[in-house]
C-alpha cells in the first residue's frame, strides 16, 4: 500500500522540484496550489502526510491548518512546512505544523524529512496512548518474530475482573489511572525479573500481554497479582473497600455487589506445544485466562498441555 501525501505549493520552481524528488518514490501524491481546494480530499481519506508552501502564507490558510491539526481525527496526520531560507519564529502555538523544511534545503531534506514524518506516524499508531506500551500491532509482530525464529518464551494475557463496574462508579478518569498502574506494575516487575529478552504489551481497554522465559513467567505473575491486590485498595472509595464490594448494575439492569478488582492472567508456551502463528498462541492464552476468571484459588491458569510428537 502505497503512503499518501498532500502536496500544496503555489511556486512553480518548487513544485517541480518536489515532483523531481518524489519521482521515483512509492508514495502516492495529490498537488494543490490552495489548502482549500485540498480539503475534499483530507478530509475524505486523512492522508498521513501534508507538505505546504508557506513563504507567501495567508493568514486564511495558516487558520485553516490549525484547524485541521486541532482535530484529533487528524492526529496521525503530520503537516511540513517550506519556509524561507531565512525562517525563524518563537511563536509555533499559533502554526501547528509538526516539522518545517527551509527552501534552500529542500533538494536535500525533503524526501529524510518526509521518511521520518512516516515512521513517526508508525510509531504512534503503533503505541497505546494511555500506557505509552507497545500496540497490538507491535505485539502480533513480537509473539510471529519470536516463533519465526524458534525462540522458546511463554506468553501471559492479564485484564481485570470486574473493571466495568468500577468505571460506571468512579468514572472513565479513575479507570483510566487503574490502567496506566496495571501497565507500569507489569512493566516494573517483568523487567525487575528478567531484564533482557522480555516484552510488555498493552493490547487496549484492561488487556495486556507479557512475554518471559517460561521459567520465570510464572513466579513474576503471581507477584503481579498479589501486588496488585494491595495497590488498588488506594483507587477505592474507603467505603467500598470496609464492605469489600461496589454496588452497580450489571447486564441486565439490576443492582450487583461487585468484589473488589483483581487480576486474571492466562499463560502459555512454545516449550512442549508447536504454534505456527502468533493468533494460536495468543487464543490459547486467551482460553487459559478465561480459566483463570473461574478459578478461586489463584487468579492464573498455565496451558500445561504437551503436543503428540
Amino acid at each position: 500500500m502505497n503512503r499518501k501525501a498532500i502536496v500544496i505549493v503555489k511556486n512553480s520552481e518548487i513544485k517541480k522540484l518536489i515532483k523531481k524528488k518524489f519521482f521515483s518514490s512509492s508514495y502516492e501524491i495529490y498537488y494543490f496550489e490552495e489548502i482549500k481546494d485540498a480539503l475534499q480530499i483530507i478530509y475524505d481519506e486523512i492522508p498521513e502526510l501534508v507538505i505546504i508552501e508557506t513563504i507567501n502564507n495567508s493568514k486564511l490558510e495558516t487558520s485553516l491548518i490549525n484547524e485541521l491539526k486541532s482535530d484529533p481525527i487528524f492526529v496521525s496526520m503530520n503537516v511540513i512546512a517550506i519556509v524561507s531560507s531565512d525562517f525563524y519564529t518563537e511563536n509555533w502555538q499559533n502554526f501547528l505544523v509538526d516539522d518545517y523544511i527551509r527552501v534552500s534545503d529542500l533538494s536535500r531534506d525533503l524526501l529524510m524529512r518526509s521518511n521520518l514524518c512516516f515512521e513517526r506516524i508508525e510509531r504512534v499508531i503503533a503505541t497505546n496512548p494511555l500506557t505509552k506500551l507497545p500496540g497490538n500491532l507491535v505485539i502480533q509482530k513480537e509473539i510471529q518474530r519470536r516463533l519465526n525464529k524458534g525462540e522458546v518464551f511463554a506468553l501471559a494475557y492479564a485484564d481485570l475482573d470486574n473493571f466495568k463496574p468500577f468505571n460506571d462508579k468512579y468514572g472513565f478518569s479513575r479507570g483510566d489511572e487503574v490502567i496506566k498502574m496495571l501497565g507500569r506494575l507489569i512493566l516494573n516487575m517483568v523487567r525487575s525479573e528478567e531484564h533482557s529478552g522480555s516484552f510488555v504489551g498493552h493490547i487496549g481497554g484492561d488487556d495486556f500481554v507479557f512475554i518471559m522465559s517460561p521459567e520465570k513467567i510464572e513466579e513474576t505473575t503471581q507477584k503481579i497479582i498479589n501486588i496488585f491486590e494491595n495497590l488498588i485498595k488506594n483507587f477505592y472509595d474507603e467505603e467500598d473497600i470496609k464492605k469489600g464490594y461496589i454496588e452497580s448494575i450489571d447486564r441486565e439492569g439490576k443492582i450487583h455487589h461487585f468484589p473488589i478488582m483483581s487480576v486474571s492472567v492466562g499463560i502459555t508456551s512454545n516449550r512442549y506445544r508447536i504454534f505456527h502463528h502468533f493468533s494460536e498462541m495468543a487464543e490459547v492464552a486467551s482460553t487459559m485466562k478465561s480459566v483463570a476468571k473461574k478459578q478461586k484459588d489463584k487468579r492464573y491458569a498455565i496451558d500445561r498441555r504437551k503436543d503428540i510428537t
